[in-house]
């Protein structure tokens, strides 16, 4: 599931990038495209393992959210080299208590 989130994530800001530097070919485009189409299917196996293995598919999902609220910072960051402004970094928190409280209560 996290090789899955990490593609997926990866093509996406690769995209924003793509829109950030103006390049809009084809070509610059089709990369995150097949990253896009491999990381659905590793999250649609992923989803399907971890369902057959717990049983539980709120657990699949905490997984999945929570590899999400860890790994987008870091991969936007790697991309970008920007730290977030003040609003997307209480958002960032608040989601990150909210999933804490999932997990815990």
């Amino acid at each position: 599931m996290v090789i899955g989130e990490f593609c997926a994530i990866y093509s996406e800001v690769v995209t924003a990038k793509l829109a950030q530097t103006g390049n809009g070919s084809w070509e610059g485009f089709i990369l995150p495209v097949v990253l896009m189409c491999f990381a659905g299917l590793c999250l649609l196996g992923a989803y399907w393992l971890g369902y057959v293995a717990v049983g539980d598919i709120w657990i699949v999902t905490v997984v999945s959210v929570t590899s999400l609220l860890l790994l987008e910072p870091v991969v936007v960051w790697s991309l970008f080299h920007e730290a977030p402004g003040r609003g997307a970094l209480i958002g960032f928190v608040l989601g990150a208590l909210g999933m804490l409280s999932t997990v815990l209560l």
